[in-house]
C-alpha cells in the first residue's frame, strides 16, 4: 500500500475536519475553546456590523458626493447656457446666433471629455434644443417637474429606452443632470437644462469615497475586535489555567483516596494478623502453662497429699519419709517458679509502663535482657526521641524484646545493640546482634506454617504504626532488625 506523503496527510486532515464541521458546525463550535468561540463569534457579528455601517456611511457619501456633482455641474452649465435662452422670455424661439453658440459649447465639451450632451426643455415639455437637429421630442412633465420647481435633480438614467438613443451611441455611462435656467433679469425659470456628464468622473470620485470609507471603518473594527478578542483571551486562559488546577487537585485526590483505601485495607490486615497473632500466643501461653507449670502443680498437689497421710498415719510420723516428701514438695515449688517466669518472660513488665520515654524503656529492655542472659547490649540512642504515645512506645519496645528473644534463643551469648536515629521524616530503630548464621535463618519468616511469632510478630506491630520492618543477614555473622516509623502521624 503507497504511503501518504506530509502534504496530503495535512490535505485529508483538512479535509475532514472541514466535513466534520460541515456536517455538525455546532458540535464543531462548541468543541472548540471559549476564546475560539468568541473569536467566532465576534468576527461574524462585528463582521456584519461593519459591513453594514461602512454600506451605510459609503451611501451616505455616495449621495452627498452625487447632489454636490450635480449641484457643481448645474451652476456651471447654468452660467454657461442662460445667456443664449433669454429670448424665451419674451416668447420668441432661440436666434440662430444662440443655437451656434450652444452647438459650440456642445461640441467644446464633448471634445474635452465631460458633458457629452445638452439638451434644453421648455417650460411645457418641447425640445428645443438637441445636438441631433432632426430629434424632436415631448419630454414628460414628471420628468422635469423638480427642475420647473427651481430644484436640481441628478441620477444615472436607463439608456435602454428609445428616448436616450443617441445617448447611448456614445458607448459610455452617463450621469445626467436636470438644472432650471432662469431670466437673466427676473429670475424666473424660463426653460429646463438637461446635461450628461462622463459618470467615469462621478465613479472616480465614488471610488476614492468608498476607500475612504473603508480607511476609517477597517481600522477602527480591527482595534475593536483586538481589544475584545484579548480581554476575552485573558479570560479564557485563566479559566482554562483554573480547569488545569481543578483536574489537578482531583487527580490527587482520587490518588490520595486510593493511597487511603489502601492504607485502611492494610491496616485492617495488620489487626486481623496481630489478632491472629495475639490468639496464637495466649494458645501458646496456655499450653505451656497446661503443659508444664500445671503438671508441676498437679504433682505438687499429689506430694502434699501424701504428706498429709504420712503426718496423720496411725503409725506416727516417719520424720525421715515426711523430710524426703518436703524436700520434693520444695523442688517442685521452685520449677513451677522457674516455669512461670519462663512463660512470662514475654509479657510486658509494669516498670516497662512506667518509662517517662523511648529512650528510657529501651535501657530498661536492654538492662532486663543483659540480666536474663548475660549478654552484652551497646546504646546508641537519638538524644532527642520524638514524643511518642504510649502505645507507640510499648509497641516498639515489644518489637526491639522479640529482637532480643530471637537473639537469646537462636544465637545465645552473642551481643546487641540498639541504635535510633530520624532519616526521612521517619523515625528509625535498629536492632543488631553478633549471632551465627543458624540465628539468621530463625530470624525469618516461617514458610511451612509452624506457628513462628518472632519476626511476623514484629511486622505486624511495624504495619500497626503505619511503618515498616527489614530485616537483614549480617557478613559474616549476625542479623538486624530495622524498623520504621512515621515521625508524624505517630507524634499527632
Amino acid at each position: 500500500m503507497r504511503l501518504r506523503s506530509g502534504v496530503d496527510a495535512a490535505k485529508v486532515g483538512f479535509a475532514g475536519s472541514f466535513a466534520r464541521w460541515l456536517r455538525n458546525p455546532l458540535r464543531w463550535f462548541l468543541g472548540i475553546s471559549l476564546s475560539s468561540q468568541f473569536l467566532v463569534g465576534l468576527g461574524l457579528v462585528l463582521s456584519l456590523a461593519l459591513a453594514s455601517l461602512a454600506y451605510w456611511i459609503n451611501t451616505r457619501a455616495t449621495t452627498r458626493l452625487l447632489d454636490a456633482s450635480a449641484d457643481t455641474a448645474a451652476f456651471y452649465m447654468q452660467n454657461l447656457l442662460q445667456p443664449h435662452v433669454q429670448t424665451l422670455g419674451r416668447g420668441e424661439p432661440l436666434h440662430p446666433v444662440d443655437l451656434v453658440a450652444l452647438h459650440n459649447l456642445t461640441n467644446a465639451f464633448r471634445d474635452q471629455g465631460h458633458f457629452l450632451a445638452i439638451k434644453i426643455w421648455s417650460r411645457d415639455g418641447k425640445l428645443i434644443f438637441s445636438p441631433k437637429e432632426h430629434v424632436v421630442e415631448a419630454h414628460p412633465d414628471n420628468e422635469i417637474f423638480e427642475a420647473l420647481e427651481g430644484n436640481v435633480l441628478g441620477r444615472f438614467p436607463d439608456l435602454g429606452d428609445s428616448a436616450h438613443d443617441a445617448e447611448r451611441a456614445l458607448g459610455v455611462k452617463l450621469y445626467e443632470i436636470y438644472a432650471p435656467l432662469r431670466d437673466l433679469e427676473t429670475g424666473s425659470i424660463l426653460a429646463v437644462g438637461e446635461f450628461y456628464q462622463n459618470a467615469d468622473v462621478i465613479r472616480a470620485a465614488l471610488v476614492n469615497s468608498a476607500t475612504r470609507t473603508w480607511m476609517f471603518v477597517a481600522p477602527l473594527a480591527l482595534t475593536v475586535f483586538t481589544m475584545l478578542f484579548l480581554i476575552v483571551r485573558r479570560g479564557s486562559l485563566t479559566i482554562e489555567r483554573q480547569n488545569a488546577e481543578l483536574r489537578r487537585q482531583f487527580s490527587e485526590r482520587e490518588q490520595l483516596l486510593m493511597r487511603n483505601s489502601e492504607l485502611h485495607r492494610s491496616i485492617a490486615e495488620a489487626s486481623q494478623k496481630a489478632a491472629g497473632i495475639d490468639e496464637l500466643s495466649k494458645r501458646r501461653i496456655g499450653l505451656e502453662l497446661h503443659d508444664g507449670a500445671c503438671q508441676l502443680l498437679s504433682y505438687l498437689v499429689l506430694e502434699i497429699d501424701r504428706l498429709e497421710r504420712v503426718i496423720r498415719s496411725p503409725n506416727g510420723a516417719d520424720a525421715s519419709k515426711a523430710g524426703k516428701i518436703v524436700d520434693e514438695i520444695g523442688k517442685v515449688a521452685r520449677d513451677t517458679m522457674t516455669e512461670i517466669r519462663a512463660i512470662s518472660r514475654g509479657l510486658v513488665s509494669p516498670h516497662l509502663g512506667a518509662a517517662k520515654d523511648l529512650n528510657v524503656l529501651l535501657e530498661t529492655i536492654a538492662s532486663d535482657h543483659k540480666r536474663r542472659t548475660g549478654a552484652e547490649v551497646a546504646l546508641e540512642l537519638a538524644p532527642d526521641p520524638p514524643d511518642f504515645p504510649e502505645t507507640t512506645r510499648l509497641t516498639l519496645g515489644r518489637i526491639v524484646q522479640e529482637a532480643f528473644t530471637n537473639a537469646a534463643k537462636h544465637a545465645p551469648g552473642s551481643s546487641a545493640k540498639i541504635e535510633t536515629y530520624q532519616s526521612d521524616g521517619s523515625f528509625v530503630v535498629r536492632v543488631s546482634n553478633s549471632g551465627s548464621d543458624a540465628a539468621a535463618e530463625a530470624m525469618q519468616p516461617s514458610e511451612g506454617g509452624d506457628g513462628g511469632l518472632g519476626l511476623p510478630g514484629m511486622t505486624f506491630r511495624a504495619q500497626s504504626l503505619g511503618g515498616t520492618l527489614e530485616f537483614r543477614k549480617l557478613a559474616p555473622r549476625g542479623a538486624q532488625v530495622i524498623c520504621r516509623v512515621p515521625i508524624e502521624a505517630e507524634a499527632d
